[in-house]
């Protein structure tokens, strides 16, 4: 369910001491910034990945493009349109939550860091001798396995991707060492001021999913909002 995104129109009101309460439901991975080769993790989520938290909740799973198009229309239609700047995370990622929200202590459990490897997803139409895209996904188009199979025979791997390149997946995927943080079963609290409109919707779309995802979308959480 995508909620009304009408109050963004609005100017923030932040009344509400609230307590939000998240438990991780796998380790996450909590990047703040594109790094070049090594994805380090925060120790507890800042405000961009709170930001982007209660939005998955709130089921605002909106393209580049359309983040776009509603700050667009923010700036035009607010009324706060004046005072209005966006504010992009150090990723990119154009929250439009941010100044509906603050957030004071963070308690958490004690916590372990590790590495591991992350299936980070790249698209390429590439050619050459070995091209990365269909050297980089195990998938093809069933309905081409035994094609594929007599053309190499004499041909290349860069010839029959051309070829065939919507038998491909979209994406190919590149093992990438990635830092991952286990709370071993325990909760965060974080001490959170709130906008009541915003909260509001939470409220209401948690009555029917309180899961979502934190820092990637391998990071499950469980959460809750308590009123203080």
């Amino acid at each position: 369910m995508i909620n009304n995104i009408d109050f963004l129109l609005n100017k923030p009101e932040i009344s509400k001491h609230l307590k939000l309460i998240i438990q991780p439901l796998a380790p996450l991975s909590m990047v703040s910034e594109i790094p070049g080769s090594y994805y380090k993790t925060l120790d507890t989520p800042d405000k961009f990945k709170i930001s982007g938290l209660l939005e998955n909740i709130l089921g605002w799973h909106f393209s580049k493009n359309d983040r776009g198009k509603i700050i667009k229309h923010i700036k035009k239609k607010s009324a706060r349109k004046k005072d209005y700047v966006p504010q992009p995370s150090n990723s990119g990622f154009q929250c439009l939550l941010v100044d509906y929200f603050e957030i004071g202590m963070v308690f958490k459990q004690p916590s372990v860091q590790y590495n591991d490897y992350w299936k980070r997803s790249f698209t390429r139409l590439d050619s050459g001798a070995g091209p990365a895209h269909p050297n980089g996904t195990p998938n093809l188009d069933y309905s081409i396995i035994k094609e594929k199979h007599t053309f190499l025979k004499n041909g290349n791997i860069s010839d029959f991707f051309e070829k065939r390149k919507r038998s491909y997946p979209m994406f190919y995927t590149t093992p990438t060492p990635r830092e991952y943080i286990d709370y071993e079963g325990g909760e965060m609290h974080i001490s959170i001021h709130m906008d009541p409109k915003l909260f509001d919707q939470l409220k209401n779309a948690l009555l029917e999913n309180s899961t979502a995802y934190l820092g990637n979308s391998e990071g499950w959480v469980d959460i809750k909002i308590e009123e203080i």
